[in-house]
């Protein structure tokens, strides 16, 4: 069975990309999709670096409810596919947890900057083509 990680966040992008992900599941007929929401790693949250329980549920709520609509997409169309909320930082963590779970590539949506300003901000997307050892679909 293929399997294609497909970062959510809640943005229109990435809802294009769970479309195209989407389409591409249904084309392969055996393939089963890893919806996955980064939460920002814990540094980003708490000058302290530690969360506590609470927190922690908070950060996991949010990334439900980022995931929500990419979640009702997949499951209308009836594609096989899971979910997770993971912590750290957004591009290192979409390829770590494509290796995790054996993904034969990432389909993710882009904020569609211009080359310029990936150059000066960077971005996830660009980090992922650069770390990833499988291949990556940007939809814009």
């Amino acid at each position: 069975m293929r399997r294609l990680l497909v970062p959510v966040d809640g943005s229109p992008t990435a809802e294009r990309a769970v479309a195209h992900a989407i389409d591409l599941a249904r084309r392969w007929g055996d393939c089963m999709l890893v919806l996955l929401n980064v939460q920002q790693d814990v540094e980003h949250w708490n000058r302290g670096g530690l969360l506590d329980t609470a927190d922690r549920a908070q950060l996991k709520q949010a990334g439900v409810q980022a995931a929500a609509s990419a979640r009702s997409l997949v499951e209308a169309a009836g594609v096989d596919h899971e979910f997770l909320v993971v912590y750290g930082r957004p591009g290192e963590t979409i390829v770590q947890e494509a290796g995790a779970h054996r993904c034969d590539g990432i389909v993710m949506g882009t904020r569609g900057l211009g080359e310029l300003a990936q150059v000066f901000l960077g971005s996830t997307a660009n980090k992922v083509v650069q770390l990833a050892e499988v291949p990556v679909t940007l939809v814009k």
